[in-house]
């Protein structure tokens, strides 16, 4: 009995080890996983085919643990080229940092359309109505103001038309509500709480203003050095946007949760928006020249600024077509 009791014992102890071992030999053959810093802004739907790969695990799929860093949209620029960042989702300021000699380039672009709405107080019943009246914007010389400019320009409103300031859409929806502007431009999903409140969407600046919003930007360094990286990075932001354009009803619950929007209002949010996204990360020749316009007028840059100097889609590109060949080979 005292034998059988040892033996069972060495058993156990034996097994326990291997367990050990085996578990430290996968240990050893896993593949090491890369870390990623991206500057972001505050939550937003330009960037959130981008937030989708990082949540369903794209680009853990492909090796990386991200780290996605919420800062002011004017320290991204300095955040990348010092490399606290490996990337950066707001596009603005690095492209013009690069337009000025940074070397830096927009490599991706996850909306290529504009995700703002022009909300209007409920007697305005078209955009011709706003002539000499006022409209909200999140200050000047930034893209709310330009966008706000193409409508007085576009609609002829004349120069008595002016922008007031408010920072945030809420901000702006509150101002439309107390009668301080007659009408404002409000991001996506806060065009939504306008119409919970009795104010009216009027335009949906994405069908008349192609500006890309959000995307990917990396230093030269970074896509020369760390191709096959960025490659792989590429294709995760690529993964997120055939998701949030296949995937609905998955997509709608994370904008949801993500946006602290109901369900009603996840689904209304999704159907505004699914529309401004890019299939592959590549803008068209169009919005490239739409972004350099807006540059030309917020940032003070040469209208006729060449796109490569600000732009290198080429990797995207290159992720697209490798996904695309491995997508046929299954």
């Amino acid at each position: 009995m005292r034998n059988k009791r040892a033996r069972q014992i060495r058993l156990m102890v034996f097994s326990v080890t291997a367990l050990f071992f085996t578990a430290s030999s996968f240990a050893a053959d896993a593949p090491p996983r890369t870390r990623i810093r991206i500057a972001t802004a505050a939550p937003s739907l330009s960037y959130f085919p981008i937030y989708a790969a990082v949540q369903k695990g794209f680009f853990a799929r492909r090796g990386f643990d991200v780290e996605m860093i919420q800062m002011a949209p004017t320290l991204t620029a300095a955040a990348l080229l010092n490399r606290s960042v490996d990337y950066t989702i707001i596009p603005s300021a690095i492209a013009t940092a690069a337009a000025r000699g940074a070397p830096a380039k927009v490599i991706h672009f996850a909306s290529v359309k504009l995700q703002h709405t022009l909300v209007a107080r409920p007697e305005i019943s078209a955009v011709t109505d706003l002539a000499g009246k006022k409209i909200a914007g999140s200050g000047f010389g930034n893209l709310v103001a330009y966008e706000i400019q193409f409508l007085i320009d576009r609609y002829k409103l004349g120069s008595k038309t002016t922008i007031v300031s408010a920072a945030s859409s809420i901000d702006r929806l509150i101002g439309l509500q107390k009668g301080i502007a007659e009408a404002a431009i409000i991001a996506a999903p806060a065009d939504l709480k306008g119409e919970e409140m009795g104010l009216k969407r009027l335009v949906q600046m994405g069908s008349i203003l192609q500006i890309p919003q959000a995307g990917l930007a990396a230093t030269d360094e970074k896509t020369k050095t760390q191709r096959s990286e960025v490659i792989e990075v590429l294709k995760a932001a690529i993964d997120g946007l055939e998701y949030t354009a296949t995937q609905r009803e998955d997509a709608t619950a994370l904008i949801g949760k993500w946006m602290a929007l109901t369900p009603i209002q996840a689904v209304k949010a999704y159907e505004t928006v699914k529309d401004t996204y890019s299939r592959d990360g590549v803008p068209t020749p169009e919005q490239r020249k739409a972004y350099i316009a807006m540059l030309a007028a917020t940032a003070g840059l040469h209208a006729d600024l060449p796109a490569a100097a600000i732009f290198d889609f080429s990797l995207s590109a290159a992720a697209a077509k490798e996904l695309s060949a491995a997508r046929s080979k299954e």
